[in-house]
């Protein structure tokens, strides 16, 4: 800078120069060390003098006392969000304007070369020492590197948590082309990009088929296919075995864009590879129409997202892989029952019956048809596995009621003597189609199947009726017999119904057992189903209570998924909890273990504020007290956190009906337990309240770990003494030794142990 433009004066009043001529000096030599541009001007905006680090920042110099440059005007000013700003409404002006200082104001400039930099500006008014404004100076600090820098930590932040939430989306989708189009549409609204696909790797090798994707012609997805080799962008990914950015598809020499691409009018892109078990599965790609320049993060992004793709997809082939070694072992195990063991077994009884035949002996004779019947039976008993196994074969051709058919028909020929009657009702004209999946239907087969055998085994039924209805939006099933029947009250659980109430819980249905003595047993299980004619279903208000956040993320993502379902509320603790218990809810998914508290104690607190609101309790702990407890409290239903997300999905749509997840017997049963806790609760009351003091302080001692002499030099008794009224509390509380006493006064609080 010359020594002329130094010495111009802030205004342009001669006679004030030489006053001021030495403090000015001073200022502009201040600014000239600034590490940021600095420039001042007069009260009418045009620029008196500027530093060397403003002609950096600006690109070139500033015209001196030029109109043409007033508050910079060869320079273009836009805020943070992208909007213009005139030059008269810049903060210099402002400063000039209104005398008042405005500092830390971020501005955007774009200077005469086209380059955009972000900058904080200081813009402060000059005074004389009598107050008049002589001018403003504005300081300009380039943060345009930290902004960027700090713009990559928000945006590789932000495409983290996609990627974590796509993860936790595969870890519950059981259709991968469903995860595919997820995963698309994510990376073109993310990335900003009209087109993004997954395309996968032909058997033979050679193309690549679209699989899924966002933005192509209607018509391409699951049709067009794009060559592995170096005609195009994905086979030249494959090739290179890494990522690969195009910054114009038109001047890319490394390979020659294959017509997908060219056909949407693709400028630039990036791809990158899926891997898979034993090779590449294929490759996730990301395409605009316009020039883009993709940062590392972006790449990165997309890495993340071949991954989470590549892990499900290895862990949807592993199933496969298990689930046909399964398939096949089970159908060789079937197949080898039917014709090696059974046929032996069939042998084995012919030739047993006709040795009996030819036999005079009579005690030979006996002991044949003993022999006769147990191979009879264990026929039956192989033909009952193998009828099981062939349950659980996903790829039967057989529909439910064939199954059940040959159920039925299986145990006529069992038991010839007992007359099994078979219906079918259905209001579904043509027939029935089932609403349920196979493993579904082989629990309801096996519900069957158990009525059936405690209706032979216990009943001594002459008739079984079997009968399957389909109506009303319910599924039911009937198995009823004339046997001698039972009084359920008296009748200790067994006889099956364990697995039976299990397999109908797992089912998400209820099971009835009615029976009388002298008149009978009727078995009844009932399911509501949904039709696909139903209208759309009525919102369901859901908080969460779960103090591990990943869990409740995890849920809570699930269950956003659901149609119908809405998030109204989370909470990791009873404190949280209770601020939001105002709001209207349907259902509440408590933990019963939170950091703060017992969480059964939101359930009555929760259906005081909301009366409809039914509570499912998820715990990672089901003793039977607390279970009890909670039930006593008013949960609808108590799952376990194994428990998988689509059961529990299912589970809040039946407590939105207005259904129990628990069966009435076990609902029962527990209510029986809390009782009894509370009765026997109330007796330990009572015994402690029998303890006299001195007895008191010798469990006190006892606590303390002192032996029952120590205990007598303790309170000054003799060993016989305290030996005394040791007897006398383990006589009271119903103990038998030292140890126990000891275990019950830490129960109910008589004793602490610091």
């Amino acid at each position: 800078m010359t020594e002329e433009t130094k010495r111009i004066p802030l205004v342009g009043d001669r006679q004030a120069e030489s006053a001021t001529h030495v403090g000015e000096f001073e200022f502009r030599s201040l600014l000239e060390k600034l590490p940021a541009g600095a420039y001042t001007c007069n009260p009418e905006g045009l620029i008196t003098y500027f530093n060397q680090h403003a002609v950096q920042l600006w690109g070139r110099a500033p015209r001196l006392n030029d109109r043409r440059d007033r508050f910079c005007g060869s320079f273009k000013l836009f805020s943070p969000d992208g909007s213009p700003i005139a030059h008269d409404q810049c903060w210099m002006a402002l400063a000039l304007k209104n005398d008042k200082e405005y500092n830390r104001r971020e501005i955007v400039v774009e200077r005469p070369d086209g380059k955009r930099l972000t900058a904080l500006a200081h813009a402060n008014p000059i005074h004389d020492e009598s107050g008049r404004l002589l001018g403003a100076v504005n300081v300009l600090v380039d943060i345009s590197d930290r902004k960027r820098d700090q713009e990559e930590i928000e945006t590789r932040a932000r495409q983290q948590a996609i990627i974590a939430d796509l993860g936790r989306r595969a870890l519950t989708e059981p259709d991968l082309s469903a995860l595919m189009e997820v995963a698309v549409e994510t990376v073109a609204h993310t990335l900003g990009v009209e087109y993004s696909e997954v395309l996968e790797l032909l058997p033979e090798g050679d193309a690549l088929l679209l699989r899924a994707g966002v933005g192509w012609k209607e018509g391409l997805v699951g049709q067009a296919t794009v060559g592995a080799g170096l005609g195009s962008q994905a086979g030249y990914t494959l090739v290179t075995d890494g990522p690969v950015v195009v910054d114009d598809l038109r001047a890319e020499k490394r390979f020659s864009g294959p017509p997908l691409l060219h056909e949407h009018e693709v400028v630039s892109g990036m791809s990158v590879i899926i891997r898979g078990r034993e090779g590449p599965f294929g490759v996730l790609g990301a395409h605009t129409k316009g020039h883009l320049t993709f940062t590392e993060n972006d790449v990165n992004f997309l890495r993340g997202v071949a991954n989470v793709l590549a892990i499900t997809i290895e862990r949807k082939e592993a199933e496969e892989a298990l689930h046909e070694v399964r398939e096949a072992e089970r159908q060789r195990m079937a197949r080898d029952l039917h014709d090696e063991a059974l046929q032996d077994l069939t042998y084995a009884l012919t030739e047993a019956q006709l040795v009996q035949k030819l036999s005079e002996n009579p005690e030979l004779n006996s002991r044949l048809e003993r022999l006769a019947g147990t191979l009879k039976r264990a026929g039956q008993g192989l033909r009952g596995a193998i009828y099981d196994l062939r349950l659980e074969e996903q790829d039967r051709e057989q529909s439910f009621t064939e199954l059940l058919e040959a159920l039925v028909e299986l145990y006529r020929r069992r038991h010839p003597d007992t007359e099994i009657e078979l219906s079918i009702e259905l209001s579904i004209e043509g027939g029935f189609a089932s609403p349920l999946s196979k493993t579904a239907e082989a629990e309801l087969l096996r519900i069957v199947r158990e009525a059936l055998n405690n209706a032979h085994r216990h009943s001594d039924a002459g008739c079984i009726r079997v009968a399957l209805g389909a109506s009303g939006g319910k599924l039911w099933t009937n198995i009823s017999d004339d046997g001698r029947g039972f009084d359920p009250a008296r009748t200790a659980v067994g006889m099956g119904t364990k697995g039976m109430r299990e397999r109908a819980r797992k089912l998400g249905g209820d099971l009835r057992i009615e029976s009388k003595p002298g008149e009978g047993s009727t078995v009844l299980f009932e399911l509501a189903v949904r039709s696909g004619e139903e209208g759309p279903e009525e919102e369901v208000r859901i908080l969460l209570v779960e103090d591990h956040t990943s869990f409740r993320q995890a849920l809570a993502s699930v269950l956003g998924q659901e149609q119908g379902f809405s998030i109204v509320g989370q909470a990791g603790s009873l404190s949280e909890a209770r601020e939001v218990l105002s709001i209207g809810v349907d259902v509440a998914i408590v933990d019963l273990g939170l950091p703060d508290g017992y969480g059964g104690e939101l359930i009555k607190e929760l259906r005081e504020t909301n009366p409809q609101a039914q509570v499912l309790v998820l715990s990672a702990s089901l003793e039977r007290p607390e279970v009890a407890r909670a039930v006593e409290s008013g949960a609808a239903g108590v799952l376990h956190k194994s428990t998988g997300l689509d059961q529990i999905v299912e589970a809040v749509r039946r407590l939105k009906m207005g259904q129990t997840l628990l069966p009435l017997g076990d609902i029962v049963e527990l209510m029986r337990f809390a009782s009894s806790r509370r009765e026997e609760e109330y007796e330990a009351r009572r015994a402690i309240a029998r303890l006299t003091p001195r007895e008191r302080e010798v469990l006190h001692a006892l606590a303390d770990g002192l032996n029952t002499k120590e205990i007598a030099d303790r309170l000054c008794l003799s060993v016989t003494t305290a030996r005394n009224h040791l007897g006398s509390i383990f006589a009271k509380l119903e103990v038998h030794s030292q140890l126990q006493a000891l275990v019950f006064a830490l129960r109910y609080g008589l004793v602490d142990i610091s």
